[in-house]
C-alpha cells in the first residue's frame, strides 16, 4: 500500500548493490561508476547528472556520502531489468525522492533543448543557419555560448510541476537503504 508519505517505485540493480545492502544498510552511487560504464560518452552524462545533482540538491536534502543519484522508476517496466539483474521496489519516503517526466530526462541525455514542438523546431532552425548539424556540438565545444546557455536553461523545465503520466514517472533518490526494499 502506498502512502502520501512513502512511493512505491522500481529499480534494477547490478548483485553487488544487494551485496551492498545486506552489508552495510545503504548503498550510494559512485561517480567513478558513471565513467567506467560509459567510457567516451561519459562528458555527457557527467554534464547530465552535474546538472541534475545540482537541481535535486535544491529539493532533496543531499546525505554527504551521495556523489550521484540513483535511478527508479513508477512503472517497472522501464528499469531495463535482464539477465539476472534484480529488480527491487522500494518503498521511498517521499522528502527523499525527487519525481519528473522521463521524456524530457532522456531529452537532457541527448543533450537536447527542452521545450514545447514549437520551441524545438525554432531551435532547430537557429542550429540550421548556423552550420551545426550535430547538437552536442553545442555543449561539447566552448564556441557556442549563447546556444549552450540556452540549451541548459531549457532543462531546468525538468523540476517543474507537471501532471505526469504514471508510465512516465521517474525519480532518483540519493541512496537506497535497507529497510526501504519490498520486493
Amino acid at each position: 500500500m502506498e502512502t502520501k508519505s512513502n512511493v512505491l517505485m522500481w529499480t534494477a540493480q547490478a548483485q553487488i548493490v544487494l551485496d551492498t545492502l545486506e552489508k552495510d544498510g545503504v548503498y550510494y552511487v559512485k561517480k567513478q561508476y558513471i565513467e567506467e560504464k560509459y567510457k567516451e560518452t561519459a562528458w555527457s552524462f557527467r554534464l547530465a547528472y552535474h546538472f541534475l545533482g545540482e537541481g535535486m540538491a535544491k529539493r532533496v536534502p543531499r546525505p554527504e556520502e551521495a556523489e550521484s543519484p540513483v535511478w527508479l522508476y513508477k512503472d517497472p517496466k522501464w528499469t531495463g531489468a535482464q539477465g539476472g539483474v534484480p529488480l527491487m521496489g522500494l518503498k521511498i519516503p517521499s522528502e527523499e525522492l525527487l519525481l519528473f517526466d522521463m521524456r524530457k530526462w532522456n531529452k537532457i541525455l541527448n543533450m537536447s533543448l527542452v521545450g514545447t514542438e514549437e520551441e524545438v523546431r525554432a531551435f532547430d532552425k537557429e542550429l540550421e543557419r548556423q552550420g551545426i548539424t550535430d547538437v552536442t556540438d553545442v555543449l561539447k565545444n566552448p564556441f557556442y555560448p549563447a546556444l549552450k546557455r540556452k540549451i541548459m536553461q531549457s532543462w531546468e523545465k525538468l523540476f517543474e510541476e507537471t501532471d505526469v503520466e504514471e508510465t512516465y514517472l521517474q525519480g532518483a533518490a540519493w541512496r537506497i537503504k535497507r529497510e526501504w526494499v519490498v520486493s
